[in-house]
C-alpha cells in the first residue's frame, strides 16, 4: 500500500494502462458515448492517485518533513529548534549538537540518497533513516588560531534511528552514526 501512497509515478503508469485499454475498447465500437466513457475511465486513476498522494500523510512523508525542518534549523543556527528533534532520553546526540553548534556554522545543506525503513512492529514505531548530506561549514570563533573564514565543503553519511511519539512526530534516538564516505 505504501507504494501507492508514496510514489506518484505508479498512478501515471496505471492511468496510461487504463487509458490504452479504454481507447482500445472505443476503437472496437467507435461510438461517441464510448469515447466519453473511455476518457472518464482514463482520468479516474490519475484523480484518485493525486488525491491519495497529496491527501494521505504517511510516515515516510512525515520523516522527510522532519528531516527538512531539522536541516533548516541547523542552517539557521537555532540550537533550541534542533533540540526539539532529539528525543529527551537521547543524551549523546543532544550533547553533540550543543558542542558542535557552538563551534561551527553550517550553510547550504542538501541531503540526497534518502532511505527510510519504518518498523511498525516495535512499540513505539521506529524508523531507520539513511542519507548523505552535502554542506558548507566554517568556525564561529573569531580571532582564534583555528578560525576558518572561508566555508569548507563537506559530505557526510548519516544512519539514524527515529522513534515515533504519541503526537505522531519523529525524534532522533541515541542510535545514530555518521561518517565521511570515501574518506581514508
Amino acid at each position: 500500500m505504501s507504494v501507492l501512497l508514496d510514489h506518484l509515478w505508479v498512478w501515471f503508469v496505471l492511468t496510461f494502462v487504463v487509458g490504452c485499454c479504454s481507447f482500445s475498447w472505443y476503437l472496437n465500437n467507435q461510438k461517441v458515448r464510448n469515447l466519453v466513457i473511455a476518457v472518464l475511465l482514463s482520468i479516474l486513476p490519475l484523480a484518485l492517485g493525486l488525491t491519495l498522494y497529496y491527501g494521505v500523510d504517511t510516515d515516510q512523508k512525515t520523516i522527510t518533513r522532519t528531516l527538512n525542518a531539522l536541516i533548516a534549523a541547523v542552517e539557521r543556527d537555532d540550537l533550541d529548534a534542533v533540540c526539539q528533534f532529539i528525543h529527551p532520553k537521547a543524551e549523546e546526540p543532544l550533547q553533540l549538537a550543543k558542542v558542535q553548534m557552538n563551534f561551527i556554522a553550517i550553510s547550504r545543506a542538501k541531503y540526497r540518497d534518502l532511505q527510510i525503513e519504518v518498523n511498525d512492529a516495535t512499540s513505539p514505531p521506529t524508523a531507520k533513516v539513511r542519507f548523505s548530506v552535502f554542506f558548507y561549514w566554517k568556525t564561529k570563533m573569531p580571532n582564534d588560531i583555528l578560525t576558518i573564514d572561508k566555508p569548507i565543503p563537506e559530505n557526510v553519511r548519516f544512519e539514524l534511528e527515529l522513534v515515533k511519539t504519541k503526537t505522531q512526530s519523529w525524534l532522533l534516538t541515541d542510535k545514530f552514526r555518521y561518517f565521511r564516505p570515501n574518506f581514508p
